[in-house]
């Protein structure tokens, strides 16, 4: 397939900045850096305060949170510090932040960079709002692996074209500024209450120092002795410069877990099955990186960085399932069945690894600043085993249960605990189940730019042209295995019963992974590769683009375009073929933005932008692949003329910046998209890829027109300096995010209800706010933090009462510090206060609960030093 794209509408943005109005002057942020006209945001800096003025200096809309900033809260990785920034919601699984939506546009569609090279997603199955596979798991990246993060809300042409609701840069730290020798450093330790765990443990490390030689030894910048400049190229007395960082955080987590699934949702509450999941995680998050920089003098430098950030986690899962059969009312609201109980366990390692190699330079010959990078990303997602066990125990008649009260989260069930508690009762187990996996997904990518004077309107006048070419392969790489055993009784293969799942379950008795897995060696293995679960993808772009910056009196302007050309091929297996399906496509598309800026006083600005953006399908939904489940009549198939999605941005922001890095801003946005990925499911009478069979359900991918998002978003930070004595610690750090959006989500022809059914995008939560009351002063540091995130379509179930949707959420977290001495501070943090779950429910309604998680609070106090 071969297409060219060009936006069909072009909004000029002067027309916008008619809302222009005077505002109140201040006192103009500190640190003024670089011309207005020259400056593109492309990292983040360590100083909140800095942070702030890098945003208002920025010719487009972004959002920069600085380390300062994110060391303020209790986030453990990327993602929980996202979470912070007007117009991001985020997701999160296992209690902790993984996935990233901007301005209601989920994660899979959105671009996320390391040191301006591009992130790739780990799990190249796809976890995350239908399985796009694309969306970057920001769990991987602890908080002490990052300098800062900016948040592009409109692309600029010499940014990545992939992002519809916007990007995400993270900034590692950099060797490239430092003036004296450092060293920063963090110890904590601490305690999660569920499951009585110790942890979580953090240590951070991070030194660097410039330096150079003379006279036959090493002199080191910053050490009180000046070097004077020498002639030549080589001018710099201390051209060498290095950074070298490392961060650890190993928790315990454990949570208890209540899923369920209904006979149907639509017409009443009675159970098919319900499933009470223990989990128990040991996660070991890492991140390591170094910096190494030379510049011989102020017009040349060159640097080579190379970081690795992940996680290693094991998980040992109990789970205690009831099935029913033969429900009846028992006449007081609450049911009456037969239940068939099944006890499961798992037993699993995975390992997630992000790595980023860059080596770059920039050149200034007077005005024109070439600069360039070769570059290496490479995602990859290990799981080493996963053995599953199914103990089955016998059948409990009468049971009871009611899931229609008050309390349907914790249902009442009434079985025989006696019964199920006695590991004697169960069958004895005859085999054990394994997998394991082995994804890679890598990028090799080259850029060079050129910014230039030009003077067709006055001295500020800049052009940037660009080149750059990204050349991916992914390859996802499943094994399956089954091991026939001796029969393994439960009772030698168990731990007394967990009774107070919940605070008012038992979860039957509990597996012992060391048997199982000595059972699982010395019975006969069989398997191997899973045809099915392969992938195997190439996804080359090549890029070009220009853009003309300039400023007249208190406007600024920037405007120009990025041409990006897709050359790719799809493969994965096909049940039909009966082997791996490979769809080639390819396809062009021209990005043109204008961004405006006026500049009302020192303080007070005024953005109008018109911007686009690309999100390229899934691997999984535009390969050419089908899979047909026999057992329940499903035919699963990708769409190989699937399109990418194109997006067409409106915005207008008022920023007002107060002082020490405060700020009142509000703004309004519109994204209108073509070609939108939705899933589709459709009920056909006969299929002949399953003969004789009717009423077969096809599930596949699909474009829809007329897409759109649509919002307001809002942030105020200040400090009360103004208040008299201690009064003027205290400060406000608040957003909100207000968005709509509209899909057809099911047609009349595929909707099991036989209508037009529309709904929101997914992803999309309509309201979205933080709220934090802070102190600061007299070496005090306090914060109580609110982070709130409404209700969001999470995946299509072929109708809207049978979507799942992932419930509000309100978090409340607690920080604090003291700074004993200019170099060593201590410090107190609590996360979690209010216990808040992770709960989805069918689109019925809320009274239909799926799955709720709780975590319960997390502790942790230690000490940071920096010298």
């Amino acid at each position: 397939m071969t297409s060219i794209r060009l936006p069909s509408v072009l909004l000029s943005g002067a027309s916008l900045l008619a809302l222009a109005t005077p505002a109140f002057a201040q006192s103009a942020p500190a640190d003024q850096g670089t011309a207005v006209s020259g400056v593109t945001v492309t990292a983040a800096p360590r100083q909140e305060v800095i942070a702030r003025q890098r945003q208002f200096e920025a010719p487009n809309l972004v959002n920069v949170q600085s380390a300062e900033t994110i060391e303020k809260y209790p986030d453990f990785n990327a993602a929980e510090a996202l979470g912070r920034i007007p117009g991001i919601s985020i997701s999160t699984d296992t209690g902790e932040g993984r996935f990233v939506n901007i301005r209601g546009i989920d994660g899979n569609l959105a671009g996320a960079t390391f040191g301006g090279v591009v992130l790739l997603n780990t799990n190249p199955g796809g976890t995350y709002f239908g399985g796009g596979g694309r969306a970057v798991e920001y769990d991987t990246i602890p908080t002490g692996s990052i300098d800062g993060i900016v948040v592009t809300k409109t692309t600029l042409p010499d940014h990545e074209a992939e992002g519809l609701g916007g990007t995400v840069e993270l900034t590692p730290r950099t060797a490239r500024n430092i003036r004296k020798p450092f060293f920063d450093g963090a110890l904590g330790w601490g305690y999660e209450t569920a499951h009585d765990h110790t942890g979580p443990f953090n240590i951070d490390a991070a030194a660097g120092a410039r330096f150079g030689f003379a006279d036959g030894r090493m002199t080191v910048e910053g050490d009180g002795h000046t070097q004077p400049v020498r002639a030549g190229w080589l001018s710099n007395p201390t051209p060498f410069s290095f950074v070298l960082t490392a961060s650890e955080r190993e928790d315990r987590r454990g949570f208890d877990d209540i899923e369920g699934d209904y006979n149907d949702p639509t017409s009443d509450h009675s159970f098919d099955n319900i499933q009470l999941r223990r989990y128990d995680y040991h996660r070991r998050r890492f991140g390591y990186g170094g910096e190494f920089d030379f510049k011989p003098n102020d017009d040349h430098s060159y640097y080579l960085r190379a970081n690795v950030a992940g996680y290693r986690e094991s998980v040992q899962k109990n789970q205690l399932r009831y099935n029913f059969s033969g429900t009846t009312p028992d006449g007081s609201g609450g049911f009456i069945a037969t239940a068939s109980p099944l006890l499961r366990g798992t037993d699993e390692q995975e390992t997630h690894r992000n790595q980023v190699y860059v080596i770059g330079g920039e050149d200034h010959f007077g005005q024109t600043i070439l600069d360039y990078r070769a570059s290496y990303s490479r995602a990859t997602f290990a799981v080493g085993y996963n053995y599953t066990t199914t103990f089955k125990g016998p059948q409990i008649a009468g049971f009871r249960y009611n899931n229609s009260a008050n309390d349907g989260d914790k249902p009442s069930l009434i079985g025989n605990d006696a019964v199920i508690n006695n590991p004697a009762n169960w069958s004895p187990l005859t085999s054990v189940g394994n997998s394991s996996e082995f994804d890679t997904d890598q990028e090799y990518a080259y850029a060079a730019n050129l910014q230039f004077p030009v003077r067709f309107i006055n001295d500020s006048d800049r052009v940037k042209v660009g080149v750059q070419a990204r050349l991916r392969d992914k390859d996802v790489n499943p094994y399956r295995y089954t091991s026939s055993i001796t029969p393994l009784s439960l009772v030698n293969a168990s731990t007394p019963a967990i009774t107070d799942f919940y605070g008012r379950y038992t979860n039957g008795p509990t597996i012992g992974e060391g048997q199982v897995r000595a059972a699982y060696a010395a019975g006969v293995v069989k398997g191997g590769l899973d045809e099915r679960g392969v992938i195997r993808a190439e996804e080359n772009i090549y890029a070009a683009y220009a853009q003309y910056q300039t400023t007249v009196g208190k406007w600024g302007v920037l405007a120009g375009a990025r041409l990006e050309t897709t050359d790719a091929k799809y493969g994965a297996f096909s049940d039909v073929t009966g082997g791996l399906v490979n769809q080639k496509t390819d396809y062009t598309n021209v990005f043109p933005t204008v961004q405006l800026r006026y500049q009302v006083n020192p303080n007070v600005l005024i953005r109008a932008t018109y911007s686009t953006g690309l999100a390229r399908p899934g691997f999984n939904q535009v390969a050419a692949a089908t899979s047909i489940d026999t057992s329940n009549l499903v035919i699963s198939q990708g769409n190989p003329n699937l399109k990418p999605t194109y997006g067409q941005n409106f915005d207008l922001s008022l920023e007002w910046y107060l002082p020490r890095g405060g700020i009142l801003q509000i703004g309004a946005f519109d994204k209108e998209f073509d070609d939108y990925v939705v899933a589709r499911r459709s009920i056909v009478n006969s299929d002949p890829r399953i003969p004789g069979e009717t009423g077969i359900q096809i599930v596949s991918f699909a474009n829809v027109q007329d897409a759109w998002a649509r919002g307001l978003e809002g942030a105020y930070h200040q400090q009360f300096s103004w208040l008299p004595g201690l009064w003027k610690g205290f400060g406000v750090d608040a957003n909100l995010t207000l968005v709509d959006s509209e899909i057809l989500e099911y047609d009349a022809a595929t909707s099991s209800s036989g209508k037009n059914e529309k709904g929101l995008l997914p992803g999309t939560s309509r309201l979205t706010w933080n709220l934090a009351g802070f102190y600061e002063a007299n070496g005090f540091q306090l914060r109580i933090a609110g982070e709130y995130v409404s209700k969001e379509l999470f995946s299509l179930g072929g109708t809207k009462a049978l979507d799942t949707i992932q419930d509000n959420r309100l978090t409340v977290d607690f920080t604090s510090s003291y700074r004993l001495t200019p170099n060593a501070t201590v410090y107190f943090n609590a996360k979690n206060l209010t216990n808040e779950p992770l709960r989805f429910y069918y689109g019925q309604g809320a009274s239909f609960p799926i799955q709720r998680e709780y975590y319960e609070q997390t502790y942790e106090a230690g000490v940071r030093v920096h010298f």
